[in-house]
């Protein structure tokens, strides 16, 4: 029986040794990690725009993730271009057109920066700003990463793709027309018998200009600069979403330097998508389709809104055009 509990007596205290020399593992670092979005799909000239974190597969925090390579997808080579820097505007703060009402506001929460377009952080994230407008159009890439904390580093091969596609210029939202009677009567009206037109086209990619122009049926622009193009009372027109520069008027149209995108950057509240209110008194106009049930020589003025969004920099003429209205 001793010589029994001498060899149990001996056995533990040999696996207690052997425990106590082997190496216990610190933490954990996982095999499978991924991004859950990928590929990544990212409008080119964006201001900001951030892709979601790297799955870390239960990883021990905290894990710090490195960006190693980024290539043009299908080639082994580092691609130069994706880490090239620009000059970009970065935002400090966010511009309020309610407070921000001058070009010196709003550059007092902005700066010019060389900038490669991203910046990739330790969460594994890309975080993108407008340089991607330098990149080639609808250009994919495939991206390695290393990933470590206290357990160790691995390396992980083609994790992720990026495709870059083009942006969206701007937004066609709400657009209509209508007659009044001249009679003062406020419920004489209806809609035009035609539908009315917006037609939004992109004429350069310099400067940041918005140039409305309001025509009849047969693309004869009313005069603003003239009184052609007058307000609707207190509702909301282009000025009131042009904060940072005046409109000016020419013979033809009403043009804005909006300066930042997206233009207008806020509704006004009680007037839906950036809606834009005004008249064409019947002085300037008659109708293709006279309104049934008023006796001849009625006048009618015409009232046209509309509303739109320019989500990208350059030169873009909004062109509204009145169909079964005919200018005098």
């Amino acid at each position: 029986m001793k010589t029994i509990k001498y060899i149990l007596t001996l056995i533990v205290f040999v696996s207690l040794a052997w425990v106590g020399c082997k190496k216990i593992p610190i933490g954990f670092i996982g095999e499978t990690m991924y991004y859950k979005d990928s590929p990544f799909s990212i409008e080119q000239g964006n201001v900001k725009v951030v892709t979601s974190s790297l799955n870390l597969d239960g990883s021990t925090l905290p894990v710090l993730v490195k960006l190693l390579e980024v290539r043009k997808k299908g080639t082994t080579g580092k691609a130069e271009e994706f880490y090239a820097e620009h000059e970009v505007y970065v935002y400090k703060q966010a511009i309020d057109p309610d407070v921000d009402t001058t070009i010196a506001q709003v550059n007092a929460k902005r700066e010019k920066k060389m900038l490669p377009p991203f910046e990739f952080l330790p969460s594994g994230q890309f975080l993108f700003n407008a340089g991607t407008a330098f990149l080639p159009a609808k250009s994919q890439y495939e991206f390695d990463v290393e990933v470590s904390n206290e357990s160790g580093t691995k390396v992980f091969k083609n994790i992720g793709e990026i495709h870059f596609t083009d942006p969206e210029l701007f937004k066609s939202y709400a657009i209509a027309a209508s007659w009044f009677n001249d009679n003062g009567v406020t419920t004489d009206n209806g809609a035009l018998a035609v539908n009315p037109e917006m037609i939004i086209t992109k004429i350069s990619d310099e400067g940041t200009n918005a140039i409305v122009k309001i025509v009849d049926q047969n693309g004869v622009p009313f005069n603003p600069k003239a009184g052609e193009i007058i307000k609707r009372g207190d509702r909301p027109t282009f000025e009131s979403y042009a904060k940072f520069n005046p409109v000016t008027y020419t013979d033809t149209s009403m043009v804005c330097n909006f300066e930042i995108t997206p233009f207008p950057i806020k509704r006004i509240s009680g007037y839906g998508d950036f809606l834009m209110y005004y008249r064409i008194p019947s002085k300037y106009a008659s109708l293709t389709t006279f309104p049934a049930g008023h006796p001849a020589g009625t006048t009618f003025s015409i009232n046209p809104r509309f509303g739109f969004q320019i989500k990208q920099l350059g030169t873009y003429l909004i062109t509204i055009k009145l169909n079964g209205v005919v200018h005098k």
